[in-house]
């Protein structure tokens, strides 16, 4: 589990591993390298939400058609989709996508046959379902929350922007440090190599332990005892 800190702590420890005064984030002796670190906390946030399926930022949003409707509001936290977490619940089906232009037109306008598969595709902050769901289908996936920030006055608030010392990053401090102390040091010109390394064993680390791995099976057995599409086909078996 990721070992969390305010935006000051940060920014604090920050300065003293690099032999550098401190000042309070938002105060109005701020100095400029402090505005610099927090500008670059919140720059490394955005981008360490893009690079992982961190599972602290993990939700699951469901969708019931009525239907009439094909498009459903995405959630207001939304930074992307988990690919493959998308399923029709009541058929107990994945739903083929996202497609692309391409293949949404040819799906919808095409002369093809629909099938018993769903497809779907994210267009315009929208979850678009093809064909149209009947009344009552339910669709579930799991979507990356682009709030990476827990709001340091009410710890209920999630948000993408770290606005005052209080506020809590949900990465790890220890990465928060090393990567913006790496980013402080090139923008000025310094050499970051040792920075660098420091800051790419962390990221691995932390990608790595955050939410744990498989057992990676050699041989033909895979371990897998229950019924599923491993050991028979797709179908139905009137089982």
């Amino acid at each position: 589990m990721a070992i969390l800190a305010t935006a000051q702590q940060i920014v604090d420890r920050a300065h003293a591993e690099l032999g550098l005064p401190s000042s309070t984030i938002g105060s109005s002796i701020q100095g400029q390298t402090t505005t610099q670190m927090l500008s670059l906390l919140n720059a490394l946030g955005d981008d360490c939400v893009k690079v992982h399926d961190w599972q602290f930022l993990q939700f699951q949003q469901e969708y019931t058609g009525d239907g009439v409707q094909s498009e459903f509001d995405l959630p207001a936290d939304f930074g992307r989709v988990v690919n493959q977490t998308v399923w029709a619940a009541n058929d107990e089906r994945p739903v083929s996508g996202p497609l692309n232009a391409q293949q949404w037109g040819w799906t919808k306008y095409g002369i093809v046959s629909t099938g018993i598969y769903y497809r779907y595709r994210i267009l315009h902050d929208k979850f678009v379902v093809w064909p149209t769901p009947g009344i009552g289908a339910v669709f579930a996936l799991t979507y990356i929350s682009k709030n990476w920030v827990q709001d340091g006055v009410d710890p209920m608030l999630l948000k993408d922007t770290v606005s005052n010392p209080l506020d809590v990053p949900l990465f790890d401090r220890g990465l928060m440090v090393a990567a913006i102390k790496k980013r402080l040091w090139d923008i000025k010109g310094f050499d970051t190599t040792t920075l660098a390394m420091e800051f790419r064993h962390i990221l691995q680390t932390e990608m790595g332990q955050n939410q744990g791995a498989p057992i990676i099976h050699l041989g033909r057995n895979n371990g897998i005892h229950y019924i599923d599409g491993n050991n028979i086909p797709d179908g139905s078996w009137e089982v």
